[in-house]
C-alpha cells in the first residue's frame, strides 16, 4: 500500500476504540444513501478487481486494526503536478479462512476503508473513513506526516487525530466518498463487467440441433 504513509510514531488504538454509537450516526443524504446490496457489490468488486496489499504493523493500530492484515486495494489518481498529489483509495480488509465442511477456504471481508490522500511537496495528509460491511461509518482518522527530500517518510513525523464522526464537515467528506465509490466507480465497473459478459456470450458458437 505504497500511497498510504507508514506512520511509525502515531498513537495506537485497538478495535475496541471504534465508536459504539454507530446507530446514532446521522444517515446519509437521500442522494447518496445506498442499500446494503450496493455496499456488498462494492466489496465484491474491490475483492475481485483490487490489488493484493497489506496493512503493516505500524499503520494497523493507527487506523483501528489489532494487527497487520491483508487487503485488496483500488487506488484512483485525482490529480498530480510535480510533488503535489491527490488520490483516493478504497481497500477491503479481510481475513484468510481455511476450508471447513460448511465454508470454503478463501477471503472473509472484515471492513472497508475509504481514503483521501493529499501530498504537497514534503507534507502529507490522509483521511481514513472506516465503514462496516453494511456501510455504516465507524471511525474517521486524520493522519499527517512529512517526507524527506529523498521522498521517504520522516521517521517519527506522524501525527494521528481521531475525528468526530458526527461532525458536519466529516459527514460531508464521507458522503462525497460514498457517492464516488458507490455511484461513479461501482456503476462503471458493473457496466464494464456486463459488457464483457455480453461480448463473451455473443462470441460463443451457436449450436444447431440435428
Amino acid at each position: 500500500m505504497s500511497a498510504l504513509p507508514n506512520l511509525v510514531n502515531a498513537q495506537a488504538h485497538s478495535l475496541t476504540s471504534v465508536n459504539k454509537n454507530n446507530s446514532s450516526t446521522p444517515e446519509l443524504k437521500d442522494s447518496v444513501r445506498e442499500p446494503k446490496k450496493d455496499i456488498a457489490g462494492l466489496i465484491s468488486a474491490v475483492m475481485q478487481r483490487g490489488t493484493n496489499a497489506n496493512i503493516g504493523s505500524n499503520l494497523a493500530p493507527v487506523i483501528g486494526l489489532p494487527r497487520a492484515m491483508p487487503t485488496m486495494d483500488v487506488e484512483i489518481l485525482i490529480r498530480q503536478r510535480d510533488k503535489n498529489v491527490e488520490k483516493r483509495a478504497c481497500f477491503i480488509v479481510y481475513e484468510k479462512i481455511e476450508g471447513t465442511p460448511t465454508e470454503a477456504s478463501g477471503k472473509r471481508p472484515v471492513c472497508a476503508y475509504f481514503v483521501k490522500i493529499k501530498r504537497s511537496r514534503l507534507d502529507s495528509q490522509t483521511q481514513y473513513f472506516r465503514v462496516d460491511l453494511n456501510g455504516n461509518l465507524e471511525k474517521v482518522i486524520l493522519s499527517k506526516g512529512k517526507f524527506g527530500e529523498g521522498g521517504k517518510v520522516v521517521r517519527g513525523s506522524g501525527v494521528k487525530t481521531d475525528l468526530d464522526v458526527d461532525s458536519p464537515e466529516v459527514r460531508k467528506t464521507f458522503e462525497a466518498e460514498m457517492k464516488f465509490w458507490l455511484k461513479d466507480w461501482l456503476k462503471k465497473e458493473q457496466k464494464n463487467a456486463a459488457k464483457k459478459t455480453a461480448d463473451a456470450a455473443s462470441k460463443k458458437p451457436s449450436t444447431t440441433a440435428l
